[in-house]
């Protein structure tokens, strides 16, 4: 798991079980899916965000280096 979603799942509360490690592995797969999806979600919305606001250039290259923050692979 990326190390900043790591850190992010704790502050939420997340904590791996001692002894159980294949559930511990199998929560962390969702985890990571579900803040890849998020990411996914947010950096979406700011590639289409207005023009008047952003260049095209700017919108992707934020886009860009919040999955590259995250580790979300194209």
């Amino acid at each position: 798991m990326n190390e900043r979603i790591k850190e992010l799942a704790e502050q939420a509360g997340y904590k791996p079980l001692p002894g159980f490690d294949f559930a511990n592995s199998l929560e962390e797969t969702y985890l990571k899916k579900f803040a890849e999806l998020i990411v996914r979600e947010c950096s979406a919305f700011v590639y289409n965000y207005p023009e008047r606001y952003l260049t095209r250039n700017q919108a992707r290259e934020i886009s860009l280096k919040m999955e590259e923050i995250f580790g979300v692979e194209e």
